[in-house]
């Protein structure tokens, strides 16, 4: 009887949660970006507002490449960097996607921003993992805290 209390609890409230790994490599200035998100929010936060471009598109790529862009922001000495979408692919119930964006030839200061989801959840929980030469940070950003700044040597 408990595990059917416990099990009916859970579907009631599920958990808001994505995961987003941001690693800088120095040499080549590129970010990498690992975003993974559960299929049916990103679909219903989608339908929302679909992101940066309006569409039409012509895949689906597309599609969630512009979602991501309104979305998550790395910010460069004050300018919003561009990504390329690399991969995308799913597993049950997971999106995953890997993007990467170009940075600058000096570095002054990172801003970091994730909305993923905080407009259909107000207990939505994005974990981000920053690493940025000597920086390796866990942060957890939610729908009323989306961003971070950091200073750079």
């Amino acid at each position: 009887m408990r595990i059917i209390f416990l099990t009916l609890v859970m579907f009631l409230h599920p958990v808001h949660v994505s995961l987003t790994g941001i690693e800088y490599n120095s040499e080549n200035r590129i970010y990498t970006i690992f975003v993974k998100v559960y299929i049916d929010d990103l679909e219903a936060d989608m339908k929302l507002n679909p992101g940066c471009e309006k569409g039409p598109f012509d895949d689906d790529n597309e599609k969630y490449s512009s979602y991501i862009c309104d979305r998550i922001m790395i910010i460069e000495n004050g300018e919003k960097l561009q990504f390329k979408m690399l991969g995308a692919e799913t597993d049950g119930l997971e999106k995953r996607f890997t993007l990467e964006a170009r940075g600058g030839k000096s570095v002054k200061n990172v801003t970091l921003v994730n909305r993923i989801m905080t407009r259909l959840h107000t207990d939505q929980a994005n974990m981000v993992l920053f690493s940025f030469d000597d920086i390796q940070e866990g942060l957890k950003l939610t729908a009323t805290d989306t961003l971070r700044n950091y200073k750079m040597k």
